[in-house]
C-alpha cells in the first residue's frame, strides 16, 4: 500500500518526458497553422482591362442627312413619281455606356430639317432614335463599328409627304480621337435601312438606305487615360 504514491508519481513523470517532443514539434519556428498559409499565397493580379469599366460617353453631333430617293415615309397616298428629300443639315445627340473599353452600347437621336425635292421645295423634317452596340480599338486613335435598329420618320404637309413613321435597321463606324482622359472628338458615317417606296406602294418588302455622315464630340467619365492599358 506505501508504495501506490511512489508509483503515481513515476507513471506522471514518465508521461511527461514522452510528450515533450510532440510539444517541441508543434513549436517548432517558422512553422505557421494551414490557414495562416494560405493567406499568405500572393493573390493574381487583377488584368489591366478590369481595371478601367463602367465607362460613360455623352456627346453631340452635326453633319449631313443624304434621304434614300426611293423612301416609303409617306403618311398618304404614295404620289407618282416618289418625292424624294434633299439632303438636310443634320443634328444630334448621344450617350454610350461601356462597360470595358472595347464594347458597349449607345443610342443616339438627330433631327435634320431639310425640303422634300419639288419645284418649289417645301419645308419637311427628317428625324430618328436608335440604338446599337459598339466594338472599338482600346487605344487612343480608336476606329469602332456600330449596328442597331430603331426608329426614323419623315414630317411635311398632307400634299407632299405627309407624317410617317418607320422601323429601321442601320450600320457604320467611324474614328475617335481621345485628345484626353475627358474628351473625344468623334467622326462617324451610317447606313440607315427602312422600308422603301415599294413597299409604301403596296409592293414587296424592299429597303431604301439612307446615308449619314456626321462630326462631333463627346465627354467621358470612367476613363483612366488615352493611351493603351498599362501592362501587368
Amino acid at each position: 500500500m506505501p508504495r501506490t504514491p511512489t508509483l503515481v508519481a513515476l507513471a506522471s513523470v514518465l508521461v511527461s518526458v514522452l510528450a515533450l517532443p510532440s510539444l517541441a514539434r508543434a513549436q517548432e519556428p517558422g512553422e505557421e497553422p494551414a490557414a495562416e498559409a494560405a493567406e499568405a499565397k500572393p493573390e493574381k493580379p487583377v488584368p489591366p482591362w478590369r481595371k478601367e469599366m463602367h465607362m460613360i460617353e455623352v456627346g453631340w453631333l452635326m453633319g449631313a442627312l443624304f434621304g434614300a430617293k426611293d423612301h416609303g415615309l409617306y403618311g398618304v397616298e404614295p404620289p407618282n413619281p416618289p418625292r424624294p428629300f434633299k439632303t438636310g443639315f443634320d443634328i444630334g445627340l448621344r450617350l454610350a455606356y461601356l462597360p470595358v473599353r472595347f464594347v458597349g452600347v449607345e443610342i443616339e437621336g438627330n433631327v435634320s430639317p431639310t425640303k422634300v425635292d419639288v419645284e418649289e421645295g417645301k419645308r419637311a423634317v427628317l428625324f430618328g432614335l436608335r440604338g446599337h452596340v459598339i466594338l472599338q480599338l482600346p487605344t487612343r486613335i480608336t476606329p469602332f463599328i456600330v449596328a442597331g435598329g430603331g426608329m426614323f420618320g419623315g414630317s411635311s404637309k398632307d400634299e407632299l409627304v405627309g407624317k410617317k413613321v418607320d422601323g429601321a435597321l442601320h450600320v457604320g463606324g467611324g474614328l475617335k480621337i481621345y485628345v484626353s482622359k475627358w474628351v473625344a472628338i468623334r467622326i462617324d458615317g451610317r447606313d440607315i435601312m427602312t422600308p422603301s417606296y415599294a413597299k409604301a406602294a403596296g409592293g414587296e418588302l424592299s429597303y431604301a438606305h439612307h446615308g449619314e455622315f456626321t462630326f462631333g464630340v463627346s465627354f467621358v467619365w470612367g476613363r483612366k487615360g488615352t493611351k493603351m492599358w498599362p501592362r501587368g
